[in-house]
Parts: structure tokens; sequence; C-alpha cells
């Protein structure tokens, strides 16, 4: 029996573990996939992964397999069509010819794209969702009928998959979607809080510094932050916006129709270190998220955080830091209050969230390696 449990626990240290994403991005998707990879290396394990473009991860038992494409051209419908009806082949070719044990995706097409080779060799696969792709349609006002297409291919991805969701709305919420197609497990893995070095923070000084982080969309919801910025044009404050995406022409024009060009700042991407020193209060107004990495990097930093009251900022801070949503009668009392008493105002949210947060600090990496390879 005793022979037999080491060899159980042998083939688990030796896991073999697949997986795919198209290629390296900018952002926290890649940032907690690639540490994931990470993990299974650091815990001995061998990982091999489809991808147009080599990951930056250079280590022993770390395999590239390269998916037949021009690096450059990867944005196209022609390159997405071609790449759903391929890769799952590629996959399943690779499963075989490496002696697969595990495989795992971050989101649902990457794992409906897995789905042949869990099924052609009963593999387990994990599934670990960041976001509400769904959800996030609606809010950019994408058609119906694509709405429909990601609906099904989010279905197909969950069948029979170990299921793990930054948050329980999230997980519940996907899963309770389909009424047929189920995951075997649902479970919810959250982001960590990373221990980070802060340095002091000086006295604070005029104007007070605003933030916001993270990809310029529509669910981000800046529109609204610089339409309570036009109201408190007479208060002391400043708005630094960290980040790129589709949405900054519109929100540059929109900053410069309501005079906003002494209050307001577009800075593009930002390494972290490079932001959270010139930040006195983080404002995070979003109409939806999956689990932000700017407030887990804003609570690592110990930055005070005033975020939209919706399911998925409950699950991570308290209740003094959230406001109604788009409510800007709320959200600017607040902030001319915090303007009036910035030193009491700020240290009562700090040590709010820092009091409410405890839980989000843990061993990730080993919790993300027991979820692809136990699904504990």
């Amino acid at each position: 029996m005793e022979h037999l449990y080491i060899s159980a626990v042998e083939s688990v240290r030796k896991a073999r573990v697949l997986t795919c994403y198209y290629r390296p991005k900018p952002g926290g998707f890649c940032k907690r996939y690639f540490r994931a990879i990470n993990a299974l290396l650091d815990d001995g394990h061998e990982v091999h992964y489809l991808a147009v473009l080599r990951f930056p991860i250079e280590r022993e038992k770390c395999y590239f397999h390269r998916f037949p494409w021009p690096q450059g051209q990867t944005e196209t419908m022609l390159f997405w069509a071609i790449f759903h009806a391929l890769a799952p082949l590629l996959l399943v070719f690779l499963g075989i010819r490496w002696r697969i044990s595990h495989c795992f995706a971050f989101g649902t097409t990457y794992g409906c794209i897995l789905q042949p080779l869990r099924l052609f060799m009963g593999l387990p696969l994990a599934l670990f969702l960041r976001a509400d792709t769904i959800e996030n349609h609606r809010i950019k006002g994408y058609p119906q009928w694509l709405i429909l297409f990601e609906s099904l291919i989010e279905g197909i991805a969950i069948n029979g998959t170990r299921l793990f969701g930054v948050s329980e709305v999230l997980t519940q919420t996907v899963s309770a979607r389909h009424r047929y197609l189920k995951p075997s497990l649902v479970a919810t893995l959250r982001n960590d809080i990373l221990p980070v070095q802060c340095k002091n923070r000086t006295k604070l000084a005029r104007p007070i510094r605003l933030a916001s982080v993270g990809i310029l969309e529509r669910r981000k919801n800046h529109a609204f932050l610089l339409e309570c910025l036009a109201e408190l044009q007479s208060e002391d404050f400043i708005l630094n916006i960290y980040g790129s995406g589709t949405d900054k022409d519109e929100l540059l024009n929109y900053a410069n129709m309501l005079n906003l060009g002494r209050m307001v700042k577009f800075k593009g991407w930002v390494t972290p270190t490079e932001i959270w020193s010139h930040v006195d209060l983080f404002l995070m107004p979003s109409l939806h998220e999956g689990a932000p990495n700017a407030v887990l990097e804003a609570l690592a930093y110990k930055i005070p955080i005033i975020a939209s009251d919706i399911p998925e900022h409950n699950e991570i801070l308290p209740s003094l830091n959230l406001l109604q949503l788009n409510n800007h009668a709320i959200w600017c009392g607040r902030l001319r209050q915090i303007g009036r008493s910035p030193e009491l105002e700020l240290s009562r949210l700090q040590t709010s969230q820092s009091n409410f947060s405890e839980s989000l600090v843990f061993d990730w990496n080993k919790r993300i390696c027991d979820s692809i390879l136990m699904g504990t």
C-alpha cells in the first residue's frame, strides 16, 4: 500500500503539463499565467506550451512548440479562425508525442481548444477564469450573435473541467449559465497579494495625487472619473491615469472637452514600481471586474483605495472603501471630505483595507500547482 502511495506521488511530481496561449502580452493576465508556469517548473514538473511567439521563460523543462503563423499577424479574424481550427489538432498531437499527463488553460478560448485533448486522452483539464467574458462583451456593446457564439465557446470550455475562478461570483455565474455543460469541480482560487518593499510614506503634499490603473476600456469606467473631476475643479486634486487601450483617444478628447488639462494626465503603461510611490489615493470605479490586479497591487503597497461597490470588489475590500456605482454625488462628496482632512481620511481607508485583506496573503504558487495536478 505504501509503495502504491509513493508511486502516485512520484507520478504527480514528474507531471508533464501542456498549455496554450497565442502570444505573450503586457498586463496582469500574462503575468499571472507565466507565474503559474514558473510555479510548475519550480515544483519540478515539465511544461509544454503551444504559441505563435516564445514566452519570456527560458528554463530547463519548459518547451516551446510554435504555432505555424507569422508573428506579426495575430490580430486578424483569419488568424483566429485558423487558430481555432488547427490548434486543437496540434495539441492532441503534442499530448500523444510528449505523453502529457495534465493540461491547463487561462480563459475559455483556450479551455475550448484543449477540450479535444482532454476527451481523446482522458486527461484532467484545469480551467482558470479571470473575468466574465460574456459580461465584458455586453458592456462593450458587442453584437448579440458574437455574445451567443462566446457563450457556446464558454459552455464547451467548462464541460468536464476543474473550473477555478478568481472570485466566487465569477465561478458561480459562469457555471450557472449553462444547463447541460457542467464542470466536474467548481472552486475559487483568488489572486494573492505579493509582499513588496514599501517606502515610508512622507507627509501629504498638495495637490493630492489620485490614480487610476488599468486598461483603458469601457468597463473600467474612466469617463465617470473624468466627470467627477470636472465637478471638483476648485479642489486640490490631480488624477494620473496609467494604462492604454482602445478608449484612449476617446478619453483624451473627453478630458479636453471637460477642460481637465490641468487636473488629468495620461501616463500610458508604467511598471508598478514607478506608479505606487506617486499615488496618494487609488480610484477604481469599474462597472465589472474579475479580480483586479491593480487593487491587489495597491493593497500590497499600502495605498488607500476607493472602489465601486460591485460584487467582485466586495470580496476583497471592506464597505468603508466602497462607493455606490456611478453616483457622482457620493463620489464627489467623499473626495471633498478627503480633501478637507487628507491625513485622517486616507489613514482610515488604509487601516480598513489592511485588516480586511489578510486572507489574500497565501502561497498562490502552491495552490495553483495543486489545482492543476490534483484539483484540490
